[in-house]
């Protein structure tokens, strides 16, 4: 089975972030992020991301207007709730991912507090992936449907 990494950036530092992404052989990121930015860490913002991503060899992708596990504007479901926009954000990303090893990125650094393992991970397992998750030390752990990791 092909591995499809999870990480989030929490307060990492951009250069531990890309570290973390490197060591575990990533060669693309697909933000999953409904709204690409961060007032608190705007290293983060979509273009400072995209661009020190770029810079260290590594391909980025926002994926937050079909993966995103908040709503993009006020009123509006989130993008994961929306069977339709999911399914097509999934089909997308399983294709981007069989072509370079992937990890779907968001801001919670907790994987069991974010919608990567509780929405995403069962799907992208049900489509032919092992999940594992990248956790701020950079060690790994394996997504565990029963556990929530």
């Amino acid at each position: 089975m092909q591995v499809l990494f999870t990480i989030g950036h929490g307060t990492l530092s951009i250069d531990d972030l890309v570290r973390n992404l490197n060591a575990h052989g990533v060669r693309t990121v697909l933000d999953v992020r409904a709204q690409p930015h961060s007032s608190r860490a705007p290293d983060y913002n979509k273009s400072e991301l995209e661009g020190e991503l770029v810079a260290a060899g590594i391909s980025y992708r926002w994926m937050g207007d079909h993966l995103g596990g908040r709503p993009i504007r006020a009123g509006e479901p989130a993008p994961i709730d929306d069977p339709d926009r999911l399914a097509a954000g999934i089909t997308e990303a399983t294709g981007l991912a069989r072509g370079a090893t992937s990890a779907l990125l968001c801001a919670e650094l907790d994987p069991t507090h974010c919608h990567r393992t509780t929405a995403l991970a069962p799907r992208f397992e049900d489509a032919g992936f092992t999940v594992v998750h990248i956790l701020a030390d950079g060690s790994e752990r394996t997504h565990q449907p029963t556990l929530g990791l």
